[in-house]
């Protein structure tokens, strides 16, 4: 059998065509994956807008509360009930309580509630807002707050369940031929239905161990208690002047013993006021601050220790992140030495060496003087070593110095001494601008500085968050 020609058959490639289309696609999206990977990666440079605050700091202490203040006792056993709200003024001969002594005046009650007023909507309200910002910030450290807040508690509602309607009361009553002692103030004042036995405390008689609270208790006779004749039924406070008194350690000893007049912030009710500050010995040796009071006397009436907080320092200017602030250096040269020309513009006499290489010149070098104090004028560093500027190891004169005559040591300077100001990078103009700031308070995250500054920062001046991210010059996209 003959063998086939196979001259004339063309093998085909096998190999799989390119599509460079699908290339360019994959190429593309390789980029556009690392692209977003670096940005992710990568430290985001984002800025904040100056605005006007300021940082207080405030020392916490606890007191005891003195006040112009005396027990009041019942004057007969009975039922009692109450003519005035706690902590509302009454008047001499206005009658604050009843005292029924056989029963038939709280029996009549029971039977008729309607005569007793009943909580509004805000009254509720202002309970529950007691409840609520007691149960988020009890801590177990402080569980003495428990016994403060059920005082508080009682407080608040005697003050809105008293009777209502006196006149119309006693007119039925007496129609009824129900009888009832009613006790009238002998005194203006406040009245506070709160009694702890403190009433006649002073100074002198404070001591350490009352601040510990072991067997305080505070007592609070409610409307429709049975009282014994000589108990006491209320206090009458006669005075708006009051004060605290708080123990002192050597340390805030040494602090407080310059100031006399201070601010107080009474944490527990958000409430400010001044107070004048003194520093005494007591009767049993040790050391306290008083704290002597005009207002706000009202406020705290039923309360006989007072969480408060001084405020030592409260520093007000343009609010900053520590984060934002870097530093930079600048020539400094005396101020003595700076030249003021008739056009206004401002430089230093540069000593240069005379063509023929036997003297010296005198030129005038205009300089952008970034800052200047009591002493000294700052300047840029040039980063350029072939600029007319004011440079590292040049000579200046003081003005009116010409030539190497005159140009003694004292009337010469050696341009090289730097200073670090501190700053932050403006960039309002779409890239990083070192303005300068004078921190004048700061605490973890922000600083406070000054206002209207030369060459510094502005209220809504965007400024770089974080300084260590970026360069001065560097463009940057808001």
């Amino acid at each position: 059998m003959a063998a086939k020609d196979t001259s004339n058959v063309i093998k085909h490639n096998n190999l799989p065509k390119i599509n460079v289309g699908m290339v360019i696609f994959v190429i593309i999206s390789l980029y556009i994956v690392f692209s977003v990977y670096s940005y992710i990666k990568r430290d985001q440079i984002r800025y904040y807008e100056v605005l006007e605050g300021s940082i207080v700091r405030q020392e916490q202490y606890s007191g005891v509360a003195l006040r112009e203040e005396e027990a009041v006792d019942a004057v007969s056993s009975g039922y009692i009930h109450y003519y005035i709200q706690d902590g509302k003024r009454v008047a001499v001969g206005s009658a604050v309580y009843t005292v029924d002594e056989t029963g038939s005046l709280e029996s009549y009650l029971k039977e008729h509630p309607e005569l007793t007023q009943e909580l509004s909507s805000e009254q509720v309200a202002d309970i529950r807002y007691k409840l609520s910002d007691f149960s988020q910030s009890f801590k177990n450290i402080n569980y003495s707050d428990l016994y403060n807040t059920k005082i508080s508690l009682d407080a608040a509602t005697l003050e809105y369940s008293s009777i209502s309607s006196t006149q119309d009361l006693d007119s039925v009553l007496s129609q009824l031929g129900i009888n009832y002692s009613r006790i009238s103030a002998d005194k203006a004042g406040v009245v506070s239905y709160s009694i702890d036995g403190y009433e006649n405390l002073t100074p002198d008689a404070v001591t350490e161990d009352m601040f510990l609270m072991n067997g305080y208790k505070m007592n609070i006779t409610k409307p429709g208690d049975l009282v014994e004749g000589g108990v006491p039924v209320y206090k009458l406070i006669t005075s708006s002047n009051w004060s605290i008194i708080f123990p002192l350690d050597d340390e805030i000893k040494e602090k407080y013993q310059n100031m006399h007049k201070v601010k107080v912030h009474f944490t527990d009710k958000d409430l400010y006021t001044n107070a004048v500050l003194d520093v005494y010995t007591a009767s049993d040796g040790h050391e306290y601050g008083q704290l002597s009071l005009n207002e706000l006397m009202e406020e705290f009436c039923d309360e006989r220790f007072i969480r408060f907080e001084i405020v030592t320092s409260d520093r007000r200017g343009l609010k900053i992140p520590l984060s934002s602030i870097t530093g930079k250096d600048f020539f400094i040269v005396p101020r003595d030495f700076m030249v003021t020309n008739e056009d206004g513009t401002t430089g230093f006499n540069r000593q240069t060496i005379s063509a023929d290489g036997t003297g010296t010149n005198v030129e005038f070098v205009e300089s952008d003087i970034y800052r200047l104090d009591q002493q000294y004028c700052y300047i840029t560093i040039p980063e350029k070593t072939d600029t007319n500027d004011l440079k590292l190891n040049d000579f200046i004169v003081r003005p009116g110095v010409q030539g190497s005559q005159n140009a003694d040591v004292s009337n010469t300077y050696h341009v090289g001494p730097v200073k670090t100001l501190q700053g932050v990078y403006n960039i309002n103009r779409g890239f990083c601008v070192f303005r300068q700031i004078i921190p004048i308070e700061q605490n973890n995250e922000y600083a406070i500085v000054e206002k209207n500054t030369d060459y510094g920062i502005s209220v809504y001046d965007h400024i770089v968050m974080d300084a260590s991210l970026v360069y001065e010059g560097q463009l940057i996209y808001q």
